[in-house]
């Protein structure tokens, strides 16, 4: 009678090891420009938070630099939440990133590839607490993420 081989369970279990880490590589990397792209929005709302409207003016894409100058951006910022709210920081949440294909900023403006986020900023000021919901859009340009907004006349 012959006898059956049988693999160690050993063997066994560095297997199943093994193709788990290949599954969780494979995973990280298809969701790696998601995470990068979530990752700019965050910078730049806790870069606004602390007020530094400079830095979170240059991770803005440069179609929307020329939509308004550093300086009218700065200005604005700080003038709109700042001295017309009466706050002096906010919180926000942003959702998961979400891809777009073919998306414009406006009728005109070329089709990009982008990442769609929903930040919601929560103030507590002198006219009692209110949410702002800005919808951002993400895009490469020259090997970075950048930030862009819908400027659509009809988003949905």
């Amino acid at each position: 009678m012959r006898r059956r081989r049988s693999i160690p369970f050993q063997m066994i279990l560095i297997f199943l090891l093994i193709a788990s880490m290949a599954v969780g590589m494979v995973i990280y990397i298809m969701t790696a420009e998601s995470r990068q792209a979530g990752n700019v929005v965050e910078e730049f709302y806790r870069l606004e938070q602390e007020g530094k409207y400079s830095s979170s003016w240059e991770l803005l894409h440069s179609s929307m630099h020329n939509r308004f100058t550093r300086e009218a951006y700065i200005q604005d910022r700080s003038h709109v939440f700042i001295n017309h709210f009466g706050v002096t920081t906010f919180e926000f949440t942003l959702t998961k990133p979400k891809r777009l294909d073919n998306w414009q900023k406006h009728e005109d403006a070329e089709l990009l590839d982008v990442y769609h986020l929903i930040a919601t900023k929560e103030y507590r000021g002198k006219y009692g607490y209110f949410e702002f919901v800005q919808y951002v859009y993400v895009a490469r340009e020259d090997d970075e993420w950048k930030i862009l907004w819908d400027y659509r006349k009809d988003p949905r």
